[in-house]
């Protein structure tokens, strides 16, 4: 009798366990119909995770009269947009072509070639570096001149990118492109002023809307590094490396790391410099040498120093008004984007933490681009792949385009941001810029209403 009542208990139990445990499954069940149970759980556990399938983006074909590439665009106060594009010629060599291309307010373009020839060089050029313009619409760029007889050899991570079938040339030079024609400002091998050396490399070209034009030349025997100017035909030295930095209260050199604006309409050129094992941020002017922040020299963040600048460029506008991002020590330390008035003293635009308008916290602020009306253009990240495109204004800090936002009149989901590079801006507020989206790139263009359009995409055809 006792075994038949220890055998009743026992099924009892067992038939209770049962129920209860039918009834957990149950509701786990009912809990994770959206999510997969993890071998955790009491669930039963997929063999093969369960996985999401996107819709491959669409191949697209470039032809010899596509867009293959693009450099970052840059805007005047016209409202004109250059950049230099890049497209396969279409050859048996399957060689690259590039070409600048600035498009008007209307719509229309105006494109220099290769294979133009200046007014005081009779060799025609190819192969562009990146060009800057004026107010005028004056083109100022580096290119070889000569035929491009090397052997096109790949130089770029992305074969697909005519960039990187560049040929290489030691006949080189800066180029001026105004109302009057082409024409050569400086070559490689030319003499280096009040030096016995001569060019070798040329870099960060312009020239302002006064006709004054400014570059990093790098020379030879003996080597060196330092930004020039170039003024009613004349060519003058701004800063070079071995020379002292002079406001610094000390006897420091600059070195060969020179990261320079274009010059402004006042024939000002603000810049970053390494100086030994510091660095700063100096605005050369007509009055001389100004600096403006320097490692161990305290910031505007309360209790801080400026720890570094990260080899970033800053930005200056016509009125000589500097922007540009640093690095902070202190006990929170972080990374800040700085506005330094021409008559002022330097300003917190944000730093590191403050909250950043579509979600998130600012981590580091990249590539300001600054306006007279003192409105600033950069790139925010905010911690992993989260980034965007920003606007400084009267109002605040506004977003201009996100990651993972789908770009103006996207064709499919997959246009969707992926990345951006340095913006240009104008005096009106209007914002240009390069950006990865999913499997393409494009240029993109902010007007003065503050509405963002897709100026051209790889694969759209160029115009003739």
């Amino acid at each position: 009798m006792r075994n038949r009542q220890f055998q009743f208990f026992s099924l009892l139990v067992l038939g209770v366990f049962c129920a209860a445990l039918i009834g957990f499954n149950t509701s786990a069940q009912q809990q994770s119909v959206n999510k997969q149970p993890s071998a955790d759980q009491d669930g039963p556990v997929a063999v093969t995770p369960r996985t999401i399938t996107e819709k491959a983006p669409a191949e697209i074909v470039i032809t010899p009269e596509d867009f293959g590439n693009f450099r970052f665009p840059l805007i005047n106060n016209k409202g004109e947009i250059v950049f230099l594009g890049l497209f396969n010629k279409g050859d048996a060599q399957n060689s690259s072509g590039q070409a600048i291309f600035v498009r008007q307010p209307n719509g229309s373009w105006k494109i220099t070639r290769e294979g133009e020839k200046s007014s005081n060089l009779a060799q025609p050029i190819y192969g562009f570096g990146m060009p800057t313009f004026n107010d005028n619409g004056d083109l100022t760029f580096y290119s070889s001149f000569g035929t491009a007889t090397l052997k096109p050899v790949v130089t770029a991570i992305d074969p697909n990118d005519p960039a990187g079938y560049a040929a290489k040339s030691n006949n080189g030079g800066l180029y001026l492109k105004n109302a009057q024609g082409l024409k050569t400002l400086v070559k490689l091998g030319d003499e280096v002023p009040k030096m016995p050396s001569h060019f070798s490399g040329f870099s960060n070209a312009s020239t302002n809307s006064k006709g004054v034009s400014a570059f990093v030349g790098m020379y030879s025997d003996p080597d060196g590094k330092g930004i020039f100017m170039v003024e009613n035909g004349e060519l003058r030295l701004v800063v070079r490396s071995g020379q002292k930095v002079g406001v610094t209260g000390g006897e420091e050199t600059f070195s060969e790391h020179y990261y320079p604006t274009p010059v402004n309409d006042l024939n000002e050129i603000a810049f970053m410099a390494r100086i030994g094992e510091k660095s700063g941020i100096f605005v050369s002017r007509p009055k001389g040498l100004e600096l403006i922040a320097y490692v161990g020299r305290p910031s505007p963040v309360k209790g801080t120093n400026y720890l570094g600048f990260g080899n970033r460029t800053p930005a200056i506008n016509n009125k000589g008004d500097v922007a540009f991002s640093g690095f902070y020590d202190g006990p929170v330390a972080g990374r800040a984007l700085f506005f330094k008035p021409v008559n002022g003293p330097v300003q917190i635009i944000a730093k590191k933490g403050d909250p950043a308008p579509g979600g998130g916290k600012f981590e580091d602020f990249l590539s300001p681009a600054v306006n007279a009306r003192g409105e600033i253009a950069f790139i925010g990240l905010m911690g992993g792949r989260s980034r965007g495109m920003f606007i400084k204004t009267a109002k605040g800090i506004e977003p201009i385009a996100m990651v993972d936002q789908k770009i103006p009149g996207a064709k499919d989901e997959n246009e969707m941001f992926n990345q951006f590079t340095q913006p240009g801006i104008n005096d009106r507020g209007e914002v240009v810029f390069y950006g990865q989206i999913r499997a393409n790139v494009a240029i993109f263009h902010r007007d003065e209403k503050g509405v963002l359009h897709t100026l051209i995409r790889r694969g759209d055809k160029m115009p003739k």
